[in-house]
C-alpha cells in the first residue's frame, strides 16, 4: 500500500516552487537504479487514472468528476515499484502525477516549467492527450519549443548545448491519444502504426512564410527533444457519458473489452520502455533523483537557466560527500562493532583492511558520478580513515601499553613477594619462566618483548643477588653456629676429661686405703698369731687371753665388714671410671667427628663462597650481555626506523612519479618486507640469545640445592 506525496508544489505567497520533505525522504531511502514515469497533459483528461492502472488501483491518485483540477504541481507515489527485468537485473519505479498543462488559472511560463519538470526528471514521459494529432494539438505543445530556450545541458559557453545536445538527455516520449476514433492507414489504404502516425504529424510542412516556420520550429523541437519516441492509442472506454466520470468506480467488465486490452497493452509498453535514467555512464538512484528535484527547483526559482549538467554534477558532489560521511561512519562502525581487537600490527592491520571494505562499500553504495568525482572523493574519506585509523591504533597500542606496564609490574611484585618469603634461586627461576608464559599469552603491542627483556635484564640480577646474599648469610651463620657448637663440645669435653681425673684420683686413694686395710689385717693376724702363741704359752691366763680374744675377732669382723664396704665402693668407682672412659672415648670420637664436619663444613663454605664468587661474575656477564641486547634491539629499532624512513621517501617519490607507480610499488613493498623481515630476524636471534642465557642460570639451581644440603 501508499499514498500519494506532494513532491513539488508552487506556493502562491512567494512566488516560488517548493519540494515536499516527505517525498525526498522517501527517494532518499530507495537504493540503487531507479526509472521515472512522468504522466503530463491538459487538464482533466485522464493522467491519474493512467497511473493509477500502472499501480492496479482505483484509489491511488485522485481521479475527479468536475472541471477544476485534481492535481497541482507534482505528486510521487510513496511506494516505488520494484520492476524485475528478464536479464535478471531490477530496478524501482517511482510514478510522477503532474499538473495539468494549459489550465484556465496557469500562466504560459508555469505551464512551462511545470512541463520542463516532468521532463527533466523523467526517463519515461508520458504526454496525455484526448483525440488525434492535429495542428492545435501540436501548438499546445508549444512548450517544448520554450522549454528547450530555458534548458541547457552544460553551462554557457561548453560544448554540448543547444536543443541537439538536450536530446541525448531527455527521457523517452511516449504520445498516449485518448479516445482515439481514426483509422491508422494511408491514403491508398495501407495500415500504419501509432508510431508511423506520429512521425508522420512531425514531419516538416512545406513552405517559407511565418505560419508554416512557427509550425516547423513545434515539430523541429519536439523531434530533437524526444529523439526516441512512440505513440499509443486508447479508444472511448464507453459510450455512457454519465458513467464516463465515475470510471475508477465502475467494475472493469463495464468497460469495453477494446479499451480494457489497449489498457493492458499500454501497461506492458510503459514497463518496457521505463528504464532507469542516466546522465552519460551514471545511473539515477533514489538519493540522485531527490537532489535533481531540489537543484532544478533551485535553479528555476532563481531565474537560471537549468543547466542539466550542473544539475547532475552538483547531485554528484553532495552524494559523494555524503558518501564519505557514510564510509567514515562505516569504517567507525566496523572497527567498533568487531569487538576489541589485539594490539599486534598484524591484528591491527587486519581490522583496518575489513573495516576499510566495510567503508568502500558503504561509499560505493552511495556515491555517484564521474570517475574523477568519485576519486576525489573516495581520497577524501580515505585520508579521514587513515587519521581515525592512526587515532585507534594509537589508543589501542597505549592500552596495550598500560597492560603491559601492569603486567609488569605485578610480576615485579610476585619475585619480589617470593625474595621476601625465602624462595630459593630454583623457585624464583620457576615463577619467572611461569611468570614469562603468562606474559606472553596476555601482553600484546610492538613493544611487549623489548619491555620483557628490559624487565628481566632489571628483575633477574637483583633478585638472584638477594637470594645469593641471603644464602651466604645463612651460611655464615650456620658456620658461626658450627663454631659455637664445637666450642661447647670442647668445653664439655675438658669437664669430662677434670671428672676422669678426679675418678682416677679417688679410685687411687680407695686403693690405698684398701691396701692400707690389708696391711692393717695382716698386721692384726701377726698379732694373733702372736697372740696364739702366747695363749699356748700362757694357758694361765686363757680365759682372760679368750675374752680378749673374742673381742679381737670382734674388731676383725668389724674391720673385714668395713673392709668389704670400701671394696664395694672401690668396684663402683672402678664401673664409674670404666663407663667415664668410654664416654670420654665417645666423646673424643663425636669430637673428631664433628672436627671432620667442621672441616667439610669448611671446605664446602670456601667452595660456595668461590662458586658464589662465579655466579657473581656470570651474573655480570648476564646484565653485560642484556645490555648489548637491549643495544640490539635499540639498533633493530634504528634500522626499521631508518627503513621506514627510506620507505616514506619512496612513497613521496610514488607520489611525483604516478607513470611509474606500479613499479615503485613492487620496489618499496619489497624494500619493506625484507625492512620487516630483518626486523624480525633480529629479534628472533635476541629472544634466542636471551633464552640461552636464562637456560644457563639454571646453574643457580645446584648452589640453591647445595646449599640446602649445608643448612641441614
Amino acid at each position: 500500500m501508499g499514498s500519494p506525496l506532494e513532491l513539488i508544489k508552487f506556493n502562491a505567497q512567494t512566488g516560488k516552487f517548493e519540494v515536499g520533505a516527505t517525498a525526498l525522504a522517501t527517494l532518499r531511502k530507495v537504493k540503487g537504479p531507479i526509472a521515472v514515469v512522468a504522466v503530463c497533459g491538459r487538464a482533466r483528461q485522464g493522467k491519474s487514472f493512467i497511473l493509477n492502472q500502472l499501480l492496479q488501483s482505483s484509489s491511488g491518485f485522485q481521479v475527479g468528476a468536475t472541471h477544476r483540477p485534481c492535481t497541482k504541481g507534482l505528486w510521487m507515489w510513496s511506494t516505488p515499484q520494484r520492476i524485475n527485468v528478464p536479464d535478471g537485473s531490477s530496478h524501482h519505479l517511482v510514478l510522477l502525477d503532474t499538473e495539468g498543462v494549459d489550465a484556465y488559472d496557469q500562466t504560459a511560463q508555469y505551464s512551462t516549467q511545470i512541463f520542463s519538470l516532468a521532463v527533466l526528471l523523467s526517463s519515461l514521459f508520458v504526454y496525455n492527450q484526448m483525440g488525434g494529432i492535429d495542428e492545435s494539438a501540436l501548438d499546445r505543445l508549444g512548450m517544448v519549443t520554450e522549454m528547450t530556450k530555458h534548458v541547457r545541458v552544460r553551462a554557457a559557453g561548453a560544448s554540448g548545448g543547444g536543443d541537439q545536445g538536450l536530446g541525448e538527455h531527455s527521457p523517452a516520449f511516449l504520445w498516449l491519444l485518448r479516445d482515439f476514433y481514426l483509422k491508422l492507414e494511408e491514403e491508398g489504404g495501407r495500415k500504419i502504426t501509432p508510431k508511423e502516425y506520429l512521425e508522420t504529424a512531425l514531419r516538416l510542412v512545406p513552405g517559407t512564410s511565418a505560419a508554416v516556420q512557427s509550425k516547423n520550429a513545434i515539430r523541429t523541437s519536439i523531434s530533437q527533444l524526444f529523439p526516441v519516441r512512440d505513440c499509443f492509442t486508447l479508444v472511448r472506454p464507453m459510450v455512457d457519458e454519465a458513467a464516463l466520470s465515475q470510471m475508477d468506480t465502475l467494475p472493469r467488465e463495464n468497460l469495453r473489452p477494446e479499451f480494457r486490452q489497449g489498457v493492458k497493452d499500454l501497461m506492458a509498453l510503459i514497463f518496457q520502455r521505463a528504464v532507469p535514467k542516466r546522465f552519460g555512464l551514471q545511473l539515477m538512484t533514489g538519493p540522485v533523483l531527490a537532489g535533481l528535484v531540489e537543484a532544478y527547483v533551485s535553479a528555476i526559482n532563481q531565474g537560471a537557466v537549468p543547466t542539466i549538467a550542473t544539475a547532475w554534477q552538483g547531485v554528484a558532489e553532495s552524494e559523494c560527500r555524503r558518501a564519505c560521511d557514510a564510509a567514515e561512519a562505516a569504517y567507525v562502525a566496523n572497527w567498533k562493532g568487531g569487538g576489541e581487537v589485539s594490539a599486534e600490527e598484524s591484528e591491527l592491520e587486519a581490522r583496518h583492511q575489513q573495516s576499510l571494505e566495510a567503508a568502500r562499500a558503504a561509499f560505493g553504495e552511495i556515491a555517484v558520478g564521474d570517475e574523477c568525482i568519485r576519486k576525489a572523493h573516495e581520497a577524501r574519506w580515505m585520508t579521514a580513515v587513515a587519521s581515525r585509523y592512526k587515532d585507534f591504533r594509537g589508543c589501542r597500542l597505549a592500552e596495550a601499553a598500560a597492560a603491559v606496564n601492569e603486567l609488569l609490574y605485578k610480576g615485579a611484585n610476585e619475585v619480589a613477594k617470593a625474595v621476601r618469603g625465602g624462595a630459593d634461586l630454583l623457585a624464583l627461576q620457576q615463577i619467572i619462566a611461569s611468570f614469562v608464559t603468562s606474559y606472553e599469552k596476555a601482553a600484546a603491542g610492538p613493544t611487549k618483548f623489548q619491555k620483557l627483556a628490559a624487565f628481566l635484564v632489571e628483575t633477574w640480577p637483583a633478585a638472584a643477588s638477594q637470594v645469593l646474599d641471603r644464602h651466604a648469610a645463612a651460611a655464615e651463620a650456620a658456620q658461626k653456629a658450627l663454631q659455637g657448637e664445637m666450642a661447647e663440645l670442647r668445653g664439655k669435653l675438658s669437664a669430662e676429661n677434670q671428672r676422669a681425673e678426679q675418678a682416677e684420683r679417688h679410685r687411687r686413694d680407695m686403693t690405698n686405703t684398701a691396701k692400707s686395710l690389708h696391711e692393717q689385717l695382716n698386721v692384726a693376724q701377726q698379732d694373733a698369731m702372736r697372740m696364739r702363741a702366747a695363749l699356748e704359752q700362757k694357758s694361765g691366763a686363757a680365759a682372760a687371753l679368750q675374752q680378749e680374744l673374742a673381742g679381737a675377732q670382734r674388731d676383725i669382723t668389724q674391720m673385714q665388714a668395713d673392709m668389704k664396704q670400701k671394696s664395694d665402693a672401690a668396684a663402683i668407682l672402678q664401673q664409674q671410671l670404666a663407663e667415664s672412659k668410654r664416654e670420654i672415648v665417645q666423646m673424643r670420637e663425636v669430637l673428631d667427628q664433628k672436627s671432620g664436619a667442621a672441616a667439610t663444613l669448611q671446605q664446602q663454605l670456601t667452595g660456595t663462597q668461590e662458586e658464589l664468587v662465579r655466579l657473581r661474575t656470570a651474573l655480570k656477564q648476564e646484565s653485560d650481555a642484556s645490555a648489548s641486547f637491549q643495544q640490539q634491539l635499540a639498533e633493530a629499532q634504528q634500522d626499521a626506523a631508518r627503513l621506514r624512513a627510506n620507505l616514506d621517501q619512496k612513497t613521496a617519490k610514488v607520489a611525483a612519479l604516478e607513470a611509474q607507480m606500479s613499479e615503485v610499488l613492487v620496489v618499496s613493498e619489497r624494500k619493506q618486507a625484507s625492512a620487516v623481515e630483518l626486523a624480525d630476524a633480529r629479534v628472533r636471534a635476541a629472544q634466542s640469545e636471551f633464552q640461552s642465557k636464562l637456560s644457563e642460570m639454571t646453574v643457580c639451581g645446584a648452589l640453591e640445592y647445595f646449599a640446602g644440603t649445608l643448612y641441614f
